[in-house]
C-alpha cells in the first residue's frame, strides 16, 4: 500500500533543508538523500528558466550566502495535492517564502511541481520546477484547498 506520508514527510525536509538562518546554514548535507540521482530543479520564473542540479543548486545558494547577498530564507508548504500511479508521484505544492525574518509582511508564495518515485523501498525526489506567483500568474484556487 502507498503511504502519502512519506511524500510529505518527504517534502517537508527539502522545504526545511533549503531554509536558513544567519545562525543556521541550510541543510544541505541532507538533501542528497532526498534526490534520485543528480536531481534536476528548474527556476522557472524568468524569460529563460534556470536549470539546476541538486549539486549546482547548492553551489548557487551558497555562493549567495558566503557572498553575502543573503542571509535568510525560509520557504514552507501551505497547501498540496498528491497523485500516486504504481512507483511515481507528481505532487503540487503550493509554498509560501520569504528572504527577511519579519513576520509582519505578507509572506509570497508560489507553485513547486515535485515528480517523486518509488525506488528500493523508499520514495525520493526526481525533479521539480517552480513558478512564484505574480499579478500575472495567480495561484489556483483549487490548488488552495
Amino acid at each position: 500500500m502507498i503511504n502519502i506520508q512519506e511524500i510529505d514527510k518527504l517534502t517537508e525536509q527539502f522545504y526545511k533543508g533549503i531554509s536558513f538562518s544567519q545562525e543556521h546554514y541550510p541543510q544541505f548535507d541532507q538533501l542528497g538523500e532526498l534526490f534520485f540521482g543528480a536531481g534536476k530543479l528548474i527556476d522557472n520564473n524568468y524569460d529563460k528558466p534556470i536549470d539546476f542540479t541538486l549539486q549546482s543548486y547548492i553551489q548557487a545558494v551558497m555562493r549567495q550566502i558566503e557572498d553575502g547577498n543573503a542571509s535568510f530564507y525560509s520557504q514552507q508548504e501551505i497547501s498540496d495535492t498528491t497523485e500516486v500511479f504504481g512507483n511515481t508521484a507528481q505532487r503540487i505544492s503550493v509554498y509560501e517564502y520569504s528572504f527577511t525574518a519579519e513576520t509582519q509582511q505578507p509572506w509570497k508564495k508560489g507553485v513547486n511541481y515535485i515528480q517523486f518515485i518509488f525506488t528500493e523501498g523508499k520514495w525520493q525526489i526526481v525533479s521539480m520546477v517552480w513558478t512564484d506567483e505574480t499579478e500575472e500568474f495567480s495561484i489556483p484556487e483549487t490548488y488552495l484547498i
